[in-house]
């Protein structure tokens, strides 16, 4: 058995890996998501999953805790323009948000709350990464439990 944070990130690496080739930006990441935050892209396209933190709080009964986990999911996508790279990015970002809002609980009821995503595109060449769009979804999972884990 595993934390809610490991069960959480585990969920969202199996619902970003998908084949979005009907979608928005007509791309598969099937078995191109990793765990972590290497230098850069692996490969294009491609998403890492990395872990921010976990806030927690008393629970409105006793021996209840709220928590609210943050993941961050940074995307990859390829172009040759700036204006291609930032449209392609927002297109695998949209894709991405879909999939893990799509249900709100992201398959954990019980276990998660609620699921709000953020999203922000910007060009990889700011970042010394050519010809690369960049999308950063931030993840914010809502969850309670008995022990706060």
């Amino acid at each position: 058995m595993s934390t809610i944070q490991v069960t959480i990130l585990n969920k969202l690496k199996s619902l970003v890996a998908a084949d979005y080739t009907l979608g928005y930006s007509g791309l598969d990441l099937t078995n191109k998501v990793v765990i972590g935050a290497p230098v850069g892209a692996n490969i294009v396209p491609s998403a890492n999953i990395i872990y921010v933190d976990t806030i927690e709080e008393q629970g409105r009964t006793l021996g209840r805790y709220l928590g609210e986990t943050v993941f961050q999911i940074v995307s990859y996508v390829g172009g040759t323009s700036l204006e291609e790279r930032v449209i392609n990015a927002l297109n695998l970002g949209g894709d991405i948000q879909k999939q893990i809002t799509s249900d709100r609980t992201l398959g954990l009821s019980g276990k998660t709350q609620d699921v709000l995503v953020n999203m922000t595109a910007i060009d990889g060449e700011e970042y010394g990464i050519s010809q690369v769009g960049i999308c950063v979804l931030e993840v914010r999972v809502s969850h309670q439990s008995l022990t706060g884990t």
